[in-house]
């Protein structure tokens, strides 16, 4: 038996972030709101998030042997993500540089990846594999497909070659790629697509519908689309209800949108259950 439940695979970034109150114009220089360092990648602030809902998580990613990945090692650590996968290589750390406009509540992200896949693991695989779009070939190359000893679940933020949700038992991919929750019908799978404030819409075959989103004081939604999908992935490790899944997820990325950084503002899974108790939607 895996030593965690899930097993999140992708990318992992060193975000430096910047808040300001509008982007500047060609050549105008504006004065920084607030600053921070963080880390990023979708699969890792998923890690983070699942980790803070108490879900025991480990990741899979490869970083630098330099002060970057240091940072992404002692961040994980502190956040309670196993990093017994996460490798370190020749290749430096990736480093994101982030601008969030206060104003116009949009980000713009400057990054320059190194696309360095990780080794397959030499472990019982645990229940789950969730994967961002370059994990997703990563798990590919390590041979695993649906239908084996682990369920797998897909972040996906544009298309590539070979997609296709069959390939999943969780897809959630952007409203970019489709809006479409039928092919859970066909595909016997769960799919689930966040339209952001307008909420989510789901389908696992049988039950359909529209989860609602929360009002919340947004500061930043940097990763909020990565912590909804660590949520769903959790509840998925609970065995919760579809309906219910999509609206806790919605509530998790709604109030992680408090903090200036991907994952800072994810709240435990008690405070989620509360606000979602409670009924508050502002």
């Amino acid at each position: 038996m895996s030593r965690f439940d899930v097993l999140s695979v992708g990318i992992a970034t060193v975000d430096n972030i910047v808040l300001v109150e509008r982007y500047p114009e060609k050549d105008e220089r504006v004065i920084a709101l607030e600053h921070a360092r963080s880390i990023g990648g979708p699969a890792t602030v998923a890690a983070i998030t699942m980790s803070r809902l108490g879900v025991k998580v480990a990741l899979s990613a490869v970083i630098g042997r330099d002060a970057g990945g240091d940072h992404i090692i002692e961040v994980l650590k502190q956040e309670g993500v196993d990093t017994s996968l996460v490798e370190r290589s020749d290749a430096p750390t990736t480093q994101s540089t982030i601008v969030i406009s206060k104003s116009e509540e949009t980000r713009a992200i400057m990054v320059k990846p190194e696309r360095v896949a990780s080794n397959a693991p030499r472990i019982d695989l645990p229940s789950w594999i969730h994967a961002d779009h370059f994990g997703a070939e990563v798990i590919k190359g390590w041979g695993i497909k649906r239908g084996g000893s682990s369920r797998l679940s897909l972040d996906v933020g544009y298309t590539f070659p070979g997609l296709s949700s069959a390939d999943w038992d969780l897809f959630v991919p952007s409203e970019k790629i489709t809006s479409d929750v039928s092919s859970a019908a066909g595909d016997k799978n769960i799919v689930v697509i966040s339209h952001g404030e307008r909420g989510s819409a789901f389908s696992d075959g049988t039950l359909t519908g529209v989860a609602p989103a929360i009002s919340v004081d947004v500061v930043s939604t940097l990763g909020a689309g990565d912590v909804f999908h660590g949520a769903m992935v959790a509840t998925q490790v609970w065995g919760m209800r579809i309906d219910e899944a999509t609206a806790f997820a919605n509530v998790v990325a709604g109030l992680s949108c408090r903090g200036l950084d991907g994952y800072s503002a994810v709240p435990t899974k008690e405070e989620a259950m509360d606000h979602l108790k409670s009924g508050v939607r502002s």
